[in-house]
């Protein structure tokens, strides 16, 4: 029997943080993500320092990137890739 682990228990106080700017305006926005904040959450995903898993960090970043412009909620978008 596997326990299903929630997005809050594996990000912890990540979630507290938020790491989307609109740099634009409310008609049209234009989101920043904080990079330092993306590497961390992409580490507590895999249970690991990045270390040289650069490929990997893409590839959460571009799914991040995408799930958050349907969403446009960190914690859904998290749900939603990991």
């Amino acid at each position: 029997m596997t326990k299903e682990v929630s997005v809050r228990e594996i990000m912890g106080d990540l979630l507290d943080i938020n790491p989307i700017v609109n740099v634009g305006t409310t008609k049209t926005p234009m989101y920043v993500v904080d990079s330092s904040w993306l590497i961390r959450a992409y580490e507590k995903s895999i249970g690991k320092d990045i270390g040289d898993d650069f490929d990997g960090y893409v590839e959460f970043s571009d799914k991040f990137v995408d799930e958050f412009t349907m969403s446009n909620d960190v914690e859904l978008t998290l749900e939603k890739i990991i």
